[in-house]
């Protein structure tokens, strides 16, 4: 619908007036935002948080992110004007006579936010601090902004390497925030997946780090965007000495929520879901809540907006994600889906312990008295929070079923929004490539495939620095000899109900461990219990599975690629003779691990019992491998041959690499033939862009 015309512009100074108190309403709502982020940062890595903003506006060789390269942009516009240009002066100890070396004729970071769940009630040890950095791109030329984001990139790592904490800079510029154009800052699949969704996120939770104050901040609430821009353009024309306008900056205004957006916003929080769960389903939530009630109750940012006056040091009631866990529960309140509501509820109880791996709150934190409020709404029983204030130790099989009931729901939401859409194009927001990226990525995290190896818990993977384990081999219930992995060093068989995973093959226990990176290289992390009677021994044991860490691993992410519907195989990694109870050094045996452009591992067994002799075992041997290899992309797959056999025969693995050598140089004609007939069909050549993806869910 076309907006209604603007009869009169605002009086000036009316604006003006508005504007400054809202500034005052805003400072003090930042404040206590930064006030409640710095409660739950440890105190260890404070210096890190403190020291972020200075290092994008230096460009020093003595400090972090330097480029040795004058066109290097840096610099905050105001930077004086923050505090943490007092914190930089203090700690460096920057004399009165050296401040003009800090001064820059021009600063190309118009503002520095930080966004998402930091300062509020869902932030936890593991948030990630999630900054935009923003700019007016026409400013700089196309050699300036790769070497900002390489500054940056230079940051991120050094923030990894000395605290063990992410840093995600995300470079925005001015024209696309205000038309809610965020292709060029998300990750693969959701750039065109989240338009107003993203802003609204923005808008609810950003905190102003240094730079100019949006405007957005400092209107009033409910604006339309003719009355918008009329705000805006009214005080572009004020000046004197208690009003500046460009202190201010305008990313743009949000009215609403497009509901063509929300089905992309649920597959996306399905992608996410693999890491965070708990969160996810929060997310969701507040997406079908946005999709089926934003008509009748409005924005969660204006919402928030209108409470700045209210805003009060550790008023908990006044923090963005108290609104979100708000209208998240409402959700399945005026659905009547009871189910629903016991799962969001168990959910935001985790949350605010610090999901996923929950812990005591202080006692008298604003999450802990949240909680308290929450759990006496709710009617809880002492059982129901005594469960899941034992989360931490519930076996790994009931987190991940824990998970699986999560997933569900996300499924059941994406389905409701899916017919209540009623379209048969439902996705026509979105770009058709990042359609047939997030279908691929969620199918690379749920779909089940023969062979394929799971996924741990958040909560393992969250712990994954700090997680020692245990591995040895043990009886099943039928007597059968089966490997398994604890987090502890089990006493009995009766702790095989306790392993984390278990498996009859030895290299797909180790695959993983590899898989989850349970394993960072450090010996003493990883505990092997010796066998009785296996030629196998510990150390062996540790060798292998170092071996695959280095081979899966090396780079440290393995190169990624969802675009194709059908992924070539990446990585092969053959074992000869893992047989834990071979009676002589024959080679019995053969185990594979496999990883495709997805990510997925897979592991297979081949028997060798049957083959006559060493020449042929080495050419089935082969021929396996081939079988994966061929599949591969051109120049971008690798393999690597492990004998685990007591006594190592190098010539057995140069038969098998001649083997493979003459499959490839025979196989190239074959590529060839293949390459001619096109390329491959991508999830969305197949399927269309309106395929609801049900098959997945």
């Amino acid at each position: 619908m076309p907006e209604k015309p603007r009869h009169n512009k605002p009086d000036p100074a009316f604006v003006k007036e508005k504007i400054l108190l809202n500034r005052k309403y805003f400072i003090a709502y930042n404040i206590a935002r930064l006030r409640e982020l710095l409660r739950y940062i440890p105190e260890e890595k404070l210096d890190l948080f403190h020291s972020i903003p200075f290092l994008l506006h230096t460009n020093s060789p003595d400090l972090p992110g330097y480029l040795d390269d004058p066109l290097t942009p840096h610099g905050i516009y105001r930077f004086f004007h923050s505090g943490f240009w007092e914190f930089a002066k203090k700690r460096l100890r920057i004399k009165r006579e050296d401040v003009h070396t800090f001064v820059l004729k021009r600063s190309y970071i118009r503002g520095l936010y930080l966004m998402g769940s930091s300062g509020t009630l869902g932030q936890t040890e593991y948030s990630d601090f999630d900054y935009w950095v923003v700019i007016d791109k026409d400013s700089l030329s196309e050699t300036q902004l790769a070497l900002l984001r390489q500054k940056l990139d230079r940051i991120e790592d050094w923030s990894k390497e000395t605290y063990g904490h992410e840093l995600n800079f995300f470079v925005v510029d001015l024209e696309q925030i205000r038309q809610n154009d965020f292709s060029e800052i998300h990750e693969e699949g959701s750039r065109t997946a989240q338009k107003s969704l993203l802003k609204e996120e923005f808008y609810l939770t950003f905190i102003m780090i240094a730079g100019q104050i949006p405007f957005w901040a400092v209107l009033p609430p409910g604006l339309n965007d003719a009355e918008h821009r009329c705000w805006i353009e009214t005080a572009s024309l004020l000046s004197d000495d208690n009003f500046v306008c460009d202190d201010y900056v305008d990313l743009g205004n949000l009215t609403s929520i497009k509901r063509e957006e929300c089905l992309g916003g649920v597959l996306w929080q399905i992608c996410k879901a693999q890491q965070d769960p708990v969160k996810s389903l929060i997310k969701t939530s507040l997406v079908a809540h946005h999709f089926f009630f934003q008509e009748q109750e409005g924005l969660l940012s204006d919402m928030m907006k209108k409470r700045f006056p209210e805003r009060r040091l550790d008023s908990y009631l006044l923090d963005p994600y108290a609104l979100v866990f708000e209208k998240a529960t409402r959700l399945y309140d005026l659905m009547d889906d009871k189910d629903g509501l016991d799962l969001i509820r168990q959910c935001i109880y985790l949350r605010l312990t610090g999901y996923p791996v929950p812990s005591e709150l202080a006692e008298n934190s604003p999450k802990r008295q949240i909680l308290k409020r929450y759990v006496k709404a709710w009617s809880w029983s002492s059982d129901q929070i005594d469960r899941l204030q034992s989360y931490p130790v519930w076996t790994e099989n009931e987190k991940l079923q824990f998970e699986d009931r999560i997933i569900n729901k996300i499924s059941f939401l994406y389905k409701l929004i899916l017919r209540a859409a009623g379209k048969p194009e439902p996705f026509m927001d979105m770009a058709s490539e990042d359609l047939a990226v997030l279908k691929n990525r969620i199918a690379s995290h749920f779909k089940k495939k023969p062979g394929k190896l799971p996924l741990c818990s958040a909560y393992l993977r969250a712990k994954q620095d700090r997680c020692s384990l245990s591995i040895g081999c043990r009886d099943d219930s039928s007597g059968a000899k089966i490997w398994a992995v604890y987090d502890h060093t089990p006493s009995d068989c009766a702790d095989n109900k306790a392993a984390l995973f278990v498996a009859p093959e030895l290299l797909r226990v180790l695959g993983w461990i590899v898989l989850n990176r349970l394993y960072k290289g450090d010996p003493s992390s990883i505990v092997f219990q010796r066998v009785p009677k296996s030629p196998i021994s510990p150390k062996r044991a540790e060798r292998l599975l170092k071996a695959l860490a280095r081979f899966f691993f090396s780079n440290e992410m393995p190169r990624l690629n969802y675009m194709r519907s059908d992924p070539p195989w990446l990585k092969v990694f053959v074992s000869l003779g893992t047989d834990i109870f071979a009676p002589d050094n024959v080679l019995r045996s053969v185990d594979y691990l496999v990883q495709n452009t997805w990510g997925e591992m897979f592991f297979c067994a081949l028997d060798l019992e049957h083959i006559e002799n060493d020449f042929l075992r080495c050419y089935e041997t082969a021929k396996r491998a081939w079988h994966y290899l061929q599949k591969a992309l051109p120049g971008e797959s690798e393999y690597r041959i492990y004998d685990s056999r007591a006594i190592e025969d190098t010539t057995t693995t140069k038969t098998i690499e001649d083997f493979i050598k003459s499959f490839r140089e025979s196989g190239a004609e074959h590529l060839k033939a293949r390459e001619a007939q096109g390329p491959e069909k991508t999830a969305t050549g197949r399927n269309g862009r309106g395929r609801p993806l049900l098959d997945l869910l």
